[in-house]
């Protein structure tokens, strides 16, 4: 039995509408997902489609910001949006019965709002100001120096905020020129998990979208390659309390068959408690309070990510076990009982994030996307219970080799020198 159905339509104009049916919950999550983010704008206009998000909510042709927020708000539910490098999504969480409410909302400014020169230039500071934000924050600040080294000279390394000139750039006609060539029915997916049916919600869409048309022309991204050949290092000297590490792989991308095998991998690396990283690095050595690893996943390519924060003094001893212990699972392989463990782990993670419309109806959405062959759930476990020990260590000698190690590093008077005869796989 399939205990987390979805059901999928294509409208006439090319429209893409997802649904997962859970009649025992409450509430219902709609999403209006375009694909399109961080990676596909020009260099003169960074930052564009997280300007876009924030303008659509600014106001439409019958609705001001005030009004959008509280058409939702006012039924109890909550709006909201994000934009990352390859999706951008509006989503609203309401009880189910004001699903059409919601969408009604949602579809308006997706399609139609307005860029008031007033508004965006607000708006416009406020960005700037989330900019200023993100560089006061070294744990987030880290990660931004990480993408630029690990995606050297290719958009994936740029950050989805923009930078402040080319925010200060971007025009109301940049914004209206790149909704029309992005946003269109074969771009777009309507995503819906929760209290309703696929029909319900398709009359709904047909209601709203179905004479939506559009001839504007999808941005193409670049795929990324690379001619790395040894360790990349970055290194900024900030006053902070701690240093702030992220050293990662590049791997595989979204679809690759490879990725289940991957994803146990970074489990087992540092996934949680019981990972090696933190058994052998906080536990049994207390090198640092936060130390784990995770994904970062594209279309086409793809990285295993390590995070340590650490005092300043112990950030030689943390990068050279962090290391030391990737190049021995990659030597000797994995137990079985952490191949278990990590099964487990991650198959019950995935059931349990499925109990909530909001996250389940987000991975509809970006999967629909920017998958090609889009899995169900079941489908996902049995792959990851699949996995061999042997996938494990193919893929750990896969990946953990010194021309696809990245590092950055935030810290007080750190010597570039020093990190970088570290930083490499032995």
């Amino acid at each position: 039995m399939n205990k987390f159905p979805f059901k999928e339509t294509k409208l006439s104009n090319g429209l893409c509408v997802i649904t997962a049916e859970m009649p025992y919950m409450e509430s219902v999550a709609v999403g209006i997902l375009a694909g399109v983010g961080g990676r596909y704008e020009p260099e003169k206009n960074l930052g564009i489609s997280h300007f876009l998000e924030h303008a659509c909510f600014k106001g439409t042709k019958k609705r001001n910001a005030r009004q959008i927020s509280q058409a939702i708000e006012g039924i109890g539910g909550s709006i909201n949006g994000f934009t990352s490098e390859e999706v951008t999504c509006y989503y609203a969480k309401v009880r189910y019965p004001k699903f059409e409410q919601a969408f009604d909302v949602l579809a308006d400014m997706y399609l139609n709002a307005v860029f008031n020169r007033k508004e965006m230039e607000r708006e416009r500071g406020v960005i700037k100001e989330e900019i200023k934000m993100y560089m006061d924050m070294p744990g987030q600040l880290v990660y931004d120096d990480f993408s630029s080294t690990i995606w050297k000279n290719h958009p994936l390394g740029r950050s989805v905020l923009g930078t402040f000139d080319s925010v200060d750039g971007i025009s109301g006609k940049d914004l209206i020129d790149f909704r029309k060539n992005n946003y269109t029915p074969k771009n777009t997916v309507i995503s819906v998990a929760g209290n309703i049916s696929h029909n319900d919600v398709l009359k709904c869409v047909e209601k709203y979208l179905a004479k939506w048309s559009s001839v504007g022309t999808v941005t193409k991204l670049k795929p990324f390659s690379s001619n790395q050949k040894s360790p990349r290092v970055h290194i900024r000297n900030q006053a902070t309390e701690q240093a702030h590490l992220v050293a990662g792989f590049r791997s595989v991308g979204r679809s690759h068959p490879d990725r289940f095998a991957l994803r146990v991998l970074s489990n087992i690396l540092g996934g949680n408690m019981s990972s090696r990283l933190n058994h052998e690095i906080r536990e049994k050595r207390g090198l640092a309070y936060s130390v784990h690893s995770h994904l970062s996943r594209f279309v086409d390519v793809g990285a295993l990510i390590i995070s340590v924060d650490t005092d300043v003094k112990k950030l030689p001893d943390a990068l050279s076990l962090v290391l030391k212990i990737c190049a021995n699972i990659a030597e000797k392989g994995i137990k079985p009982i952490e191949l278990k463990h990590a099964k487990e782990y991650l198959n019950g993670i995935m059931a349990l994030a499925m109990e909530h419309t909001t996250e389940f109806m987000i991975w509809l959405g970006r999967n629909s996307l920017t998958e090609n062959d889009f899995l169900t759930i079941e489908q996902l476990i049995e792959k990851t219970n699949d996995v061999t020990p042997d996938d494990v260590q193919r893929i750990a000698k896969k990946v953990f080799k010194n021309n696809k190690l990245s590092v950055a590093l935030i810290a007080d008077n750190i010597s570039k020198k020093k990190i970088t005869g570290i930083a490499k796989l032995k």
